[in-house]
């Protein structure tokens, strides 16, 4: 059975295919520990609560994104970096799968301790 090449790193360290770099693990636990915990995000037993409703009406059942999988989180359109306005603004929430969401939130937010990525979502 063939093995995928090793990669090089950005910081330059030669990497097994299927390994993480340190740099990239020392990244992420350093990004997981500075950020705030949900409930100081914002996502308190209202926010549970609003987004239950939200995903109960008949139009929001499905995932946004075209895949076809019942919804299962609320996301915001547009991150809302902690403002609380942009947080509430229905207008801002859109239904999705939980996988799918976390795939748009790695590619549009850098989330997980990624960075950023420069191109837009395509899941919409």
């Amino acid at each position: 059975m063939a093995q995928r090449a090793p990669r090089i790193c950005g910081c330059g360290h030669k990497i097994a295919a299927d390994e993480a770099c340190p740099c990239q693990v020392q990244r992420a636990r350093e990004a997981e520990r500075n950020r705030p915990t949900a409930r100081e995000r914002g996502y308190t037993s209202k926010w549970e609560r609003e987004s239950k409703a939200f995903l109960a009406l008949p139009m929001n059942q499905i995932c946004a994104c075209g895949c076809g999988r019942p919804a299962t989180v609320v996301d915001h359109r547009q991150a809302h970096k902690g403002n609380q306005r942009l947080f509430w603004a229905r207008w801002n929430w859109q239904p999705m799968a939980k996988g799918c969401n976390s795939r748009k939130a790695v590619r549009e937010e850098g989330a997980f301790g990624r960075a950023v990525r420069s191109e837009p979502c395509t899941s919409r």
